[in-house]
């Protein structure tokens, strides 16, 4: 540095001082990486959260149709649960796999 000129040692540090700012900028705990970091994590969080806001008002409404329509409860208690009326009788058709070989004809 005993050889650079006044002139060169100022244009020196100053491209020094601006290299350190721009390092910390992008590499410090609150630098532009992480910025950039956590906003991706809150837009993920964002559509998470929209994601859920309608899947709770799907249950609200199914919760609403519960509470006011007793056929709602039957559909689904025939559904979900397997429940049958006394006295009916349930037909279970089981489809034939594919791999499974069948008798020969006569």
């Amino acid at each position: 540095m005993k050889n650079l000129s006044h002139y060169q040692r100022v244009i020196f540090l100053t491209l020094a001082f601006f290299a350190l700012v721009i390092i910390v900028a992008v590499f410090h705990e609150n630098g532009i990486l992480t910025v950039h970091k956590l906003e991706q994590e809150l837009s993920e969080f964002e559509v998470n959260n929209e994601n859920l806001n309608q899947k709770n008002e799907k249950l609200r409404f199914e919760i609403e149709r519960l509470k006011s329509d007793p056929s709602s409860i039957e559909v689904l208690a025939r559904e979900k649960l397997n429940m049958v009326r006394p006295g009916e009788t349930v037909y279970q058709i089981i489809p034939l796999e594919k791999n499974l070989s069948l008798p020969p004809e006569k």
